[in-house]
């Protein structure tokens, strides 16, 4: 019989024990509810008459809320696991769990998928607030689905980055202050980034340049590594009439074929994450004493 991770099931259990959990569903809920009224209530104030109310009514709600998902998933997803080792190490039983029939693997895998389990029931809740869009038209499953994919990404890479500071240092406050900041400089950086190049750069770049193939893709993925960007490209290039997966950039007499935003956003994501959990299984190795010693020691016989 398969058996479950005990990492996982302990903190799942205390994580869904007593009401902060509920609670925090709770507020989660309110202000994705709250937001919605308020749109809805100002959009139809001001639309009066308008025979494509609905539609627009329905196009500024989805993508509302599903900015205020994104932001608040951007938040809440780190200090998910900002603590889940660094608590261990605060409570002095990191040594005890190094010390069992745990591997590393098991035990980042188990605090991850925990941490997850709950991120996924925050956008599963959303998923109700953000179908009333479809009462009122101008949004299509393909712009649910990818909002949705877009969301579980997020929580993935997001939750990988809190996770590797819990790994990498002792404290629950240091290590979920490193990764709202890290966090925070991705989120801000990248769009300053942008700012600042096209600033200095201004109109004296070439054409030839802009229209270059390897200019077109590294601008894709500077953009793909931004959430807000990637998914609002998306939306955009949806609304156009564009294709779901893929995106022609004409440059001079020739067109260029480069995957859409959301599918270069969730590949590298993916990637990051990856990275991320790796580097965190290997500072979870438990380190034998004398081990370095042994290694010092070993290199020198073979050396003479």
């Amino acid at each position: 019989m398969l058996e479950l991770n005990p990492i996982l099931v302990k903190d799942l259990r205390s994580r869904m024990r007593g009401a902060r959990a509920y609670i925090l569903l709770t507020i989660y809920l309110l202000i994705l509810a709250g937001v919605t009224l308020l749109l809805y209530a100002a959009i139809s104030r001001d639309i009066g008459s308008d025979l494509n109310a609905g539609r627009r009514i329905g196009q500024a709600l989805f993508f509302t809320i599903a900015t205020v998902a994104l932001i608040e998933v951007c938040l809440i997803t780190p200090v998910l696991t900002s603590g889940s080792i660094a608590g261990e190490k605060e409570r002095q039983t990191y040594d005890l769990l190094v010390a069992s029939l745990l591997t590393p693997w098991q035990i980042v895998w188990g605090k991850l998928v925990s941490a997850l389990a709950f991120a996924l029931l925050l956008i599963t809740a959303i998923v109700p607030v953000m179908s009333l869009a479809f009462l009122f038209g101008g949004v299509g499953l393909a712009e649910v689905l990818i909002a949705i994919v877009g969301l579980i990404v997020t929580a993935i890479l997001y939750a990988t980055i809190g996770l590797f500071w819990s790994a990498l240092l002792n404290s629950s406050l240091g290590a979920t202050s490193f990764a709202i900041g890290t966090i925070i400089a991705l989120l801000l950086g990248i769009p300053f980034l942008i700012v600042i190049v096209s600033l200095i750069l201004g109109s004296s770049v070439p054409s030839d340049l802009l229209d270059s193939v390897w200019f077109i893709y590294l601008s894709r993925f500077v953009a793909a590594l931004h959430p807000f960007i990637a998914l609002g490209a998306t939306a955009s290039q949806l609304a156009g009439g564009g294709d779901t997966f893929f995106e022609v950039v004409r440059t001079g007499s020739t067109n260029v074929v480069v995957p859409s935003p959301w599918v270069l956003y969730t590949v590298l994501s993916l990637i990051f994450s990856t990275l991320l959990l790796a580097a965190s299984v290997r500072l979870v190795q438990p380190v034998q004493p004398g081990a370095d010693r042994k290694k010092r020691v070993r290199k020198a016989v073979e050396a003479g």
